[in-house]
């Protein structure tokens, strides 16, 4: 039978408070108790995914989130069903890093919740039998997400900044045409300068791309084939062989792509994590670039060592005085900078959070009023990004 899920509001006193209590171990497989709750939780399982998808790969559901005590969940990963009952979490193999999950219970709601990205869980299955299962990326978070309903907890209460890390996400704030498509950025950026949103820091949002792809290759390929037109300019304004460097070059499967292409790449990142996933999707595609930990405002190289220096969607996370010592210190070694980043009019579905947003117009008076010579600039789609060139 299709349960209605157990909801909970963070304003209310009157919870059910089945959500917030610690659920008893399964014994009897064969109870009608037990049975019910397995076939229910299939149902509303099944329903959730006919309604929503799961766009991700990995989607589960709790006993006590249809009204049942008992330490039961079923979770959906690739195209399997797992009952886990009586789950205990045996092996952390991983790291521990940030996932942004929501919850069905919690609706709209979002938190950057911390899990290890890889563990083996001990459970019984629907007959009672033993079994073990390694988990790794989102697979890792929706089992462990799961189990912690299973201990009463629930996501707002793991999230190490309630203030910072549990929120409503632009895209459910701003969907179905509450706010014209073209406004969305400005109504993020206007409610930031106001104080009335709270940024937050990249490295809460990187953790999905360590473990969406699995293959780096054509991962590398997508990125290349979506950020062309940077390429573009990129290939326009550095000579024949040119020595380019990436400046917090996340996954930097771009500086992979010029490398492939004769070019010489050096790529910095300040985040370790992504740092190592960089270096293990250029080891993927065989690729020759050079990767160092460095900040955007100390880069570790001497001066004129590299013709261009480039960045994408890394810019806008700096405050003007930030931006103007990132910008002066890559032209300390480069003789270009071109940098992508998103304005004022991006769609909301696309902010990260952490974006300080500027219109053209903004972007172009900082520049010049920083003494940087602005030689191309390159709008996209329709104004929310935009293409910077400078010396």
């Amino acid at each position: 039978m299709i349960r209605e899920i157990v909801t909970y509001d963070i304003h209310s006193r009157n919870n059910n408070e089945i959500l917030h209590k610690k659920l008893k171990q399964v014994t009897d497989f064969h109870s009608d108790e037990t049975l019910n709750c397995i076939k229910d939780l299939n149902d509303t399982l099944d329903d959730v995914i006919a309604r929503q998808g799961n766009r991700r790969g990995a989607i589960g559901l709790s006993a006590n989130q249809i009204d049942y005590d008992l330490a039961i969940s079923a979770v959906t990963l690739g195209d399997q069903r797992y009952m886990l009952i009586n789950p205990k979490l045996i092996k952390e193999n991983g790291k521990e890093r940030l996932f942004r999950i929501g919850c069905f219970s919690v609706d709209d709601y979002r938190a950057m919740v911390r899990y290890n990205d890889d563990v083996t869980v001990a459970y019984q299955d629907e007959k009672g039998n033993h079994k073990e299962i390694e988990l790794k990326g989102d697979r890792s978070c929706v089992v462990q997400h799961e189990m912690d309903h299973l201990q009463g907890m629930l996501l707002f209460e793991k999230a190490e900044d309630f203030d910072r890390d549990f929120f409503i996400p632009r895209e459910t704030l701003y969907k179905d045409g509450k706010v014209p498509l073209n406004n969305h950025g400005m109504i993020f950026e206007l409610e930031r300068r106001r104080g009335l949103r709270k940024t937050i820091v990249p490295t809460a949002w990187y953790s999905s791309l360590f473990n969406d792809y699995t293959d780096y290759v054509a991962y590398a390929y997508k990125i290349a084939n979506e950020e062309k037109e940077l390429l573009n300019v990129i290939r326009k304004h550095a000579p024949k062989n040119a020595k380019i460097a990436e400046a917090g070059n996340g996954t930097g499967a771009l500086s992979v792509a010029l490398e492939k292409e004769g070019f010489k790449l050096n790529c910095c990142e300040v985040d370790p994590d992504m740092l190592e996933l960089a270096i293990r999707i250029g080891e993927a595609n065989r690729s020759k670039v050079a990767y160092r930990k460095a900040d955007l405002a100390d880069l570790p190289f001497e001066d004129g060592s590299f013709d261009l220096i480039f960045s994408y969607e890394v810019l806008e996370t700096l405050n003007d005085q930030e931006l103007t010592e990132a910008l002066k210190e890559g032209l300390r070694i480069a003789d270009t900078y071109v940098f992508k980043v998103p304005t004022i009019r991006i769609a909301a579905n696309t902010l990260k959070g952490n974006e300080r947003l500027r219109t053209e117009r903004e972007w172009k008076k900082t520049l010049a009023r920083n003494g940087f010579t602005l030689l191309e600039s390159k709008p996209l789609d329709k104004g929310g990004y935009l293409i910077l060139v400078i010396q």
